[in-house]
């Protein structure tokens, strides 16, 4: 019980600390707003007045954006920011998961954006089985992801700069995840190997899944329990190698 309440915990100051400091919520949603209009306006120019590719278009890009907004790459920075300025001697001399610690922490800053992404879902008046399932499939998401971004904030033990790192991920972020156009546009050859990458699984298939109404979740679940245990192993595996390096520097 004491275990619990002390996670929990964890979990209530990231939404407290998310509720502090709001104005980054709104200036974010209207960065990525900004960006979203300009794409819809670069495909109305390219559909030249073919309304029903770009409603279907539109829908998609306006839930993978949103998706992309709730699937930070934040993580992976917190994480380095930690190594680097040497404040993670402090997590590691707590009586708590540094892992633990940081899913938390991020997952409660994330809800107010989960609540945003709950209402465009329930506007979309799908059944509540898909609901369901993509809440689930959601959460089992999320988990994969956070493990792929610690296995990307590790190696900071590494590296000294970590702009190149942020500006990197986030373009691969915009290919793969489905933010710039609707990947199934480039074949369903392509699309078939495509689509279980990490960045679409977080994506482009809850997009599809929502517009096209498909319940057949289950190669994706796969796919993502798969990733999931990957990204862990890896993780643990290149955190343990990075702790060996580790100096503390900044403390």
């Amino acid at each position: 019980m004491k275990t619990l309440k002390k996670y929990l915990s964890i979990m209530h100051l990231g939404i407290k600390s998310g509720l502090v400091f709001r104005a980054n919520y709104l200036i974010k949603l209207a960065t990525q707003a900004l960006s979203l209009l300009v794409t819809l306006w670069m495909w109305q120019w390219i559909g030249d007045g073919q309304k029903s590719d770009l409603s279907s278009i539109s829908q998609y890009l306006i839930i993978t954006n949103l998706l992309s907004l709730l699937f930070s790459i934040s993580p992976a920075f917190s994480l380095a920011n930690l190594i680097k300025s040497g404040k993670l001697s402090f997590y590691l001399t707590r009586p708590v998961s540094l892992y633990g610690h940081l899913y938390l922490q991020f997952l409660g800053g994330q809800l107010p954006l989960l609540a945003v992404y709950l209402v465009a879902v329930l506007a979309m008046h799908l059944s509540a089985g898909i609901i369901l399932s993509l809440f689930l499939y959601v959460l089992v998401a999320s988990i994969m992801f956070f493990n792929l971004m610690m296995i990307t904030g590790s190696l900071a033990f590494w590296l000294i700069n970590l702009w190149p790192l942020r500006s990197g991920l986030y373009a691969i972020y915009l290919l793969l995840g489905g933010l710039y156009f609707p990947l199934k546009m480039l074949g369903s050859q392509i699309y078939a190997w495509l689509k279980y990458n990490p960045f679409s699984l977080v994506t482009d298939i809850p997009a599809n899944i929502a517009i096209a109404k498909v319940d057949q979740l289950q190669s994706y679940y796969l796919s993502a329990v798969v990733w999931t245990i990957v990204f862990y192993l890896g993780y643990r595996l290149i955190y343990a190698k990075g702790q060996k390096k580790y100096e503390g520097v900044g403390v």
